[in-house]
């Protein structure tokens, strides 16, 4: 049976809009748990006194670009879009990752992997050199006796003894579509927790004026009009894939976390809104990057050409993300990267099992596709 979950508030300059069906399967059950996060801090009685900081509910993904919203998503219908990682194997052993083709005028560039080409927004990276990769910082403010149990992840949008990261550009479709110059990589600005509340700071204007945190200011320009104060990049670089905030995530196996009920997504702000995204973690730079540009430095993925499928009982064409690829380094390794050049190669016999690290494959076997692709792999914190 369908039950329709209907709610619209008209919050700020936009009306943010949720319908989700809810049904027995996995899918929904886990679509109906994210709306439910997203809708919890989210207040629809007109007359509510809204200052300071305050939760202006979820992004809304309509000008999202495909890509953002997922597999079978629709931009007006939030939650109809899955995200599914895959399996690959790096040396031997399991990882997990997205594949994530190149889009728009990024795409079609000529160096798609110069960055000093492209318009990057900022990202604000809480804490992240006294935080483990891929998590929240938990050096805010907690609420006075706050525990994470079941009933805080009923009923909190965010966990309340973290901060979620800040965004300051959202995806944003081209018209006509296909030209977006929306690249999901942020310049990160790190910023240092001293006395502030969690998740009380939900946007770059917030925080720029506070002073329970700590960060390096870059004021605008003198004489200039309309342009304020921002924070100081860091030099580096993170890629934060935004995707739609309700939109299904899963594990390779199809699986949820058994307790979040959510996959390796993560959650932030921008402009008080609540934003779900996909964590590739730091992108390396080349060294020898030509002067003039910053290049992303890449790691190799791999894919056979021919695959054993197990249902027909056949030998058929492979192609990336089938779960045979091949991947140099797992996050956390010197030489990860978030960036992938894609190779194809020919395996050895794929009726008698499949190559499991990139030593296993003939060098004479290796063909170079020309292809880049985003290929994050989740933190520990999330396998």
């Amino acid at each position: 049976m369908f039950w329709p979950l209907i709610r619209l508030c008209p919050v700020g300059p936009k009306r943010v809009e949720f319908l989700m069906p809810v049904t027995t399967t996995s899918r929904f059950r886990s679509g109906a748990l994210v709306l439910v996060l997203l809708l919890g801090g989210l207040a629809c009685n007109p007359f509510e006194r809204r200052s300071g900081s305050y939760s202006a509910g979820a992004v809304d993904p309509i000008r999202f670009p495909a890509p953002y919203l997922g597999e079978g998503g629709d931009p007006k219908r939030p939650g109809s879009g899955r995200f599914q990682y895959v399996t690959a194997y790096a040396r031997g052993l399991t990882v997990a990752y997205y594949p994530l083709r190149l889009t728009g005028e990024q795409a079609k560039a000529s160096d798609p992997l110069d960055l000093s080409k492209l318009s990057l927004p900022l990202g604000y990276h809480f804490d992240p050199m006294q935080t483990p990769d891929g998590q929240d910082s938990a050096r805010c403010v907690a609420p006075s006796g706050y525990v994470y149990d079941q009933e805080a992840r009923r009923r909190d949008a965010l966990r309340q003894d973290r901060q979620g990261n800040i965004f300051t550009a959202l995806p944003t479709e081209s018209d006509p579509p296909g030209q977006t110059a929306y690249v999901p990589v942020v310049r990160e600005v790190t910023v240092s927790s001293l006395s502030n509340r969690c998740q009380d700071s939900k946007s770059e204007e917030d925080l720029i004026g506070r002073d329970d945190v700590s960060l390096s200011r870059v004021p605008p320009p003198e004489g200039s009009v309309g342009l304020a104060t921002t924070g100081r990049p860091s030099g580096r670089y993170l890629l934060w894939i935004l995707i739609d905030p309700a939109a299904e995530v899963l594990f390779p196996d199809g699986m949820l976390d058994k307790t979040t009920q959510l996959g390796p997504q993560r959650f932030g702000w921008f402009n008080q809104y609540l934003t779900g995204y996909l964590d590739g973690g730091v992108i390396p730079i080349a060294p020898l990057s030509p002067p003039g540009t910053t290049r992303m430095a890449t790691q190799r993925i791999l894919f056979p050409v021919r695959v054993w499928d197990s249902s027909s009982g056949q030998v058929v064409p492979g192609s990336l993300g089938m779960g045979f690829d091949l991947l140099e380094f797992r996050r956390g390794e010197t030489g990860y990267s978030p960036i992938c050049q894609v190779f194809s190669f020919e395996p050895h016999d794929p009726t008698l099992g499949f190559e499991k690290s990139i030593a296993e494959v003939d060098p004479l076997r290796i063909t170079d596709t020309g292809e880049v692709v985003y290929c994050p792999q989740p933190s520990a914190a999330s396998r």
